[in-house]
């Protein structure tokens, strides 16, 4: 009975003591969960931030917002050690040797964060623009802190890591409003080539998206629409037509501006001739 009135005693005297303890503990985790509950509401804020009637560019919206969520993360953790009792110098010490672990460990994903900050800056890549970075092509969807992620024409998104972006060499198709055309297009020696050309102007002029070129400088295309005898082949004489078209969707139009030409030389009965071999047979 006695003993029993000692437990009693020194667990009577202990239960201040695991109360304030469990307290504090309950207060170190709402901390936590308070800082990532906020942490989140800001970054779904910056991702929806505007400036007065300005929307952010959607190409620094993402990175903004995970650099505000780490930092609101950051600052919640170090309120939670703070609440745990962990000194604010040993704290620092921590971190220090923390960060030069990590960025011993991590160095190729600070390359990424580093390629990233470049690229925003000298901004080579757009959200909505289509670039060919040398292992791959796509639209781009986001620029991110770590990787930017591409969708190809075939739709199939692309997270690539954004030191190999920007270690490569950056291809920008949509950069400007207008592309030109290049169509390559053989005809036979026996055609009259400046029919052909004449026949080849004319059906670049007539194209109904054809970029218009003026000399009273206010044309938007750089140059008229041109063809160029470029090479004589080994079946066919090399023509190169060239015009300047809208960028958007130029894909689509140089199609159509393919078959344009197409029907044209055909209507004019010239020939469009495929590689011919004449083989001779020697006899004994």
């Amino acid at each position: 009975m006695e003993q029993f009135s000692e437990l009693w005693n020194q667990a009577s005297e202990q239960f201040p003591v695991l109360l304030q303890a469990s307290m504090t503990i309950a207060a170190a985790f709402s901390i936590l969960v308070i800082g990532w509950i906020v942490a989140k509401w800001i970054r779904g804020r910056v991702n929806r931030i505007r400036l007065g009637k300005h929307e952010v560019d959607p190409t620094l919206r993402p990175v903004l917002a995970s650099v505000v969520f780490y930092i609101v993360m950051a600052m919640t953790l170090y309120a939670f050690l703070i609440k745990l009792g962990v000194p604010p110098t040993s704290l620092l010490a921590v971190f220090g040797a923390a960060g030069l672990a990590i960025g011993l460990a991590l160095k190729d994903t600070l390359s990424n964060i580093a390629s990233g900050v470049m690229m925003l800056v000298l901004r080579p890549l757009a959200v909505g623009e289509f670039v060919d970075t040398g292992s791959t092509a796509g639209s781009v969807v986001e620029i991110g802190l770590f990787a930017t992620t591409l969708k190809n024409p075939e739709g199939l998104f692309i997270f690539v890591p954004n030191s190999q972006v920007w270690t490569n060499r950056i291809q920008n198709f949509g950069r400007h409003k207008i592309r030109k055309a290049v169509i390559e297009i053989g005809v036979a020696y026996e055609t009259d080539l400046k029919q052909a050309q004449t026949l080849l102007l004319e059906t670049l002029q007539n194209t109904p998206e054809l970029i218009p070129f003026t000399t009273d400088g206010v044309s938007q295309a750089p140059s008229a629409p041109e063809v160029y005898v470029m090479a004589f082949g080994d079946s066919a004489i090399n023509l190169s037509c060239r015009c300047w078209l809208p960028a958007d969707d130029w894909f689509r139009r140089t199609s159509d501006l393919r078959m344009d030409i197409k029907s044209a030389l055909d209507k004019a009965n010239i020939e469009i001739p495929f590689p011919q071999r004449v083989v001779t047979m020697k006899s004994d």
